[in-house]
């Protein structure tokens, strides 16, 4: 995976990003448009696909920081934030994580200070 081309992209078009593990039945593939995902039911601890089927208003995923960078080569240091979240993304379970992308969030109802709530996402990468 050439994590220094996903950066430059998510740089040159001014995107949110995050990291996303897939259920099973997502079988995106790379420019694919991602389904909104389902809220938490904080009662019954379980996805609202169980229960409500409210949705979340957006994908849901690990975010990315992009406003800030330390160094000058900011292409580099995204591309090892991307490589961090990623990791830490897997205690989410799933065989498979995106890395996603929009332009546009969706803020209400987060309550884990990690998500980010796409709204519109799109397939940027995916990580096997």
């Amino acid at each position: 995976m050439n994590w220094q081309a996903i950066a430059q992209e998510i740089l040159d078009n001014g995107y949110i990003a995050g990291v996303r593990s897939l259920c099973d039945d997502e079988q995106y593939e790379v420019g694919d448009e991602c389904r909104p995902s389902y809220e938490w039911d904080l009662e019954n601890d379980c996805s609202t696909y169980y229960t409500t089927g409210e949705l979340a208003g957006g994908t849901c995923a690990t975010i990315v920081d992009t406003s800030y960078f330390e160094t000058d080569d900011s292409v580099a240091e995204l591309a090892a934030r991307l490589q961090e979240v990623a990791k830490t993304n897997q205690a989410y379970g799933g065989k498979r994580q995106a890395i996603i992308v929009g332009h546009r969030v969706n803020n209400d109802g987060l309550f884990d200070p990690d998500e980010v709530r796409i709204v519109d996402a799109t397939v940027l990468a995916i990580i096997e």
